[in-house]
């Protein structure tokens, strides 16, 4: 799990200003950053990350107002495994990177009318 591989998610927003991307495969490993393109989408783009399986959803990353290229590094905090209690900085939770288990989806929302956008995974499997 050493090579850091990329999956491009990008596309053009209905009249409504959202579109769903779902990328080319089904994913199982870890998201180490994430690429926003901001393209022309309208200022106010919203977007959230996940990966869909036949299991559950997980949510990856929520961002409102991305307004302008930027890189992400997405973290999650851990939890003790005695209780299932989530770790803080000061009791060692070190964050860690979120796992990936199935086809990557990125939904825009509030991208304005047939404007385009999306953004790049890269991630370890």
């Amino acid at each position: 799990m050493d090579e850091i591989k990329t999956m491009r998610l990008y596309g053009t927003t209905s009249a409504e200003g959202a579109v769903t991307i779902k990328g080319t495969r089904s994913v199982l490993g870890e998201l180490v950053a994430v690429q926003w393109i901001d393209g022309d989408l309208a200022d106010g783009v919203g977007f959230t990350l996940s990966t869909i399986n036949t299991e559950a959803a997980n949510n990856l990353l929520v961002v409102a107002n991305a307004n302008s290229d930027k890189m992400y590094y997405p973290k999650e905090i851990p939890h003790k495994t005695e209780d299932g209690a989530a770790l803080t900085a000061t009791s060692g939770g070190d964050r860690v990177f979120p796992i990936m288990d199935g086809i990557p989806q990125l939904a825009i929302t509030s991208g304005g009318d047939s404007k385009s956008g999306g953004c790049i995974l890269f991630f370890r499997e």
